[in-house]
């Protein structure tokens, strides 16, 4: 037996039973009543649709319908009418109904018309599940960041949140622009419209107005079917635009008036569309230097740059290292050859030491690298990266590179440097030579063959 439930309501008893005997026998569990009143009773049982006769004493179906809606506006109601209501049917329709079926009953009609509308639910279900996870995998209060540059910028999306205002995030590549900007739109008053992303400097030119407005058949050659854009598929919710300073100027020509207007036209289209879009943007660009450049327009930059957002590199807030890392070690334990369940402190100091270019993105990289690299439940520097790993020594190799001889100063060969790298490196790794190979970029066999040379001893 399918455990989905539908709910069968009509006054009539035959009715009832023949209804409930054909929905059984598709394999679901039916529940019927004869008021609207016991069906209202037994909403919490959740049904995955309800079959619902319109004539009705007391409570009609239009009523009850209008409070399942309230209840839950993805139930699919599929309306029961006798041929000469169709009228009330298709006021029905208008209320929200998702079907009807005229009496006397086509059984086949009736199966047809259930198994679309469980499918519709099912997937309004899936939809739902959905926005709830990103709603909290987005929520800025989730977002790693205990330092004070951090709390910043929390504070800034907190004021946008409740209003509508277009907002422009600038910071480096890998800083979480769009992390930030999927906050926004998650924790705001349209987290249950579409979210639409949109990387303006990864679409070809020759598409980018179709990609953004969207194009009718025939528009240009291979335009074979209609097709809605981005800001079209953003109605009622947010349109990050990422990099949005790759923008070509006709581009921006053509978002510029959308921006005004409020409206569009497809390409190759001759009716306006208008739409209920949230503009949030972002770049790595200096867009200042862009406008003297001429390659950005002044009006545009002033239509984004409302509220202005400025995420700060990773090299800023070094406090938020710690707690980002052991994250991602989290995140990822699960693809490490065994597990690996913290990060031993000297990894830690050489993690926080380091300036990271490449922001957090570079960070999540390395952690998902160093795990791989684990043989055992710590993640320690001889699983890090060379550059990294022996940043921590840092001062110790500037003390050494010069050296004062008969008050001069005298600079280390390369030979003494990359034997006081592999000194290290084999100290690090506790003596492991494979790992100590690996931390400075160095084959196995190449490490063997000038610790020898270096007389080295493992």
């Amino acid at each position: 037996m399918n455990e989905k439930l539908v709910f069968v309501v009509d006054d009539e008893a035959n009715m009832r039973k023949l209804m409930s005997y054909w929905i059984e026998s598709e394999g679901y569990r039916v529940a019927a009543f004869e008021s609207a009143t016991q069906c209202l009773d037994r909403l919490h049982e959740r049904p995955w649709a309800i079959c619902l006769d319109i004539m009705m004493p007391k409570m009609d179906g239009l009523a009850l319908l209008k409070r399942i809606q309230a209840e839950d506006s993805d139930l699919p109601v599929i309306m029961v009418t006798a041929k000469d209501s169709i009228d009330s049917a298709v006021q029905a329709m208008r209320l929200g109904a998702y079907d009807y079926v005229t009496k006397p009953i086509d059984r086949h009609r009736l199966s047809l018309s259930l198994g679309k509308a469980m499918e519709k639910y099912a997937m309004a279900q899936e939809i739902r599940t959905l926005r709830h996870d990103l709603s909290a995998s987005f929520n800025f209060d989730h977002i790693i960041g205990k330092s004070p540059v951090m709390q910043q910028v929390f504070q800034q999306v907190r004021k946008v949140l409740e209003s509508n205002i277009s907002v422009f995030i600038h910071g480096e590549s890998g800083t979480g622009k769009e992390l930030i900007a999927r906050a926004i739109h998650y924790y705001s008053n349209r987290k249950n419209g579409p979210f639409e992303v949109v990387n303006c400097g990864a679409v070809p030119e020759n598409l980018q107005e179709s990609e953004f407005f969207g194009h009718e058949k025939g528009a240009f050659t291979g335009a074979t079917q209609s097709q809605i854009g981005k800001v079209e598929r953003a109605n009622h919710g947010t349109l990050f635009l990422d990099e949005v300073g790759e923008m070509t100027p006709a581009l921006q020509v053509k978002l510029l008036r959308f921006l005004q207007d409020k409206s569009f036209d497809r390409v190759g289209g001759r009716r306006r569309i208008e739409v209920d879009v949230r503009i949030v943007s972002a770049t790595n660009k200096n867009l200042e230097e862009e406008l003297e450049k001429g390659g950005f327009r002044e009006d545009l930059y002033y239509r984004l740059m409302v509220f202005p957002i400025q995420i700060p590199p990773l090299r800023e807030r070094k406090e938020d290292i710690p707690a980002l890392a052991v994250h991602f070690l989290k995140k990822y334990e699960g693809e490490a050859p065994c597990t690996v369940r913290s990060i031993d402190p000297q990894a830690m100091k050489a993690l926080v030491r380091y300036d990271w270019p490449g922001n957090v993105r570079e960070l999540e990289n390395t952690i998902y690298r160093a795990l791989l690299s684990c043989d055992n439940g710590k993640l320690n520097r001889c699983c890090l990266p060379g550059e990294i790993a022996l940043l921590d020594g840092a001062a110790a190799v500037r003390g050494d590179l010069g050296k004062t001889v008969n008050g001069a100063q005298h600079m280390m060969s390369i030979e003494e440097m990359e034997k006081l790298a592999m000194i290290q490196a084999i100290d690090h790794c506790n003596g492991n030579y494979t790992a100590a190979a690996r931390q400075i970029g160095m084959s196995r066999a190449t490490f063997y063959r000038k610790a020898k040379k270096y007389a080295l001893k493992n």
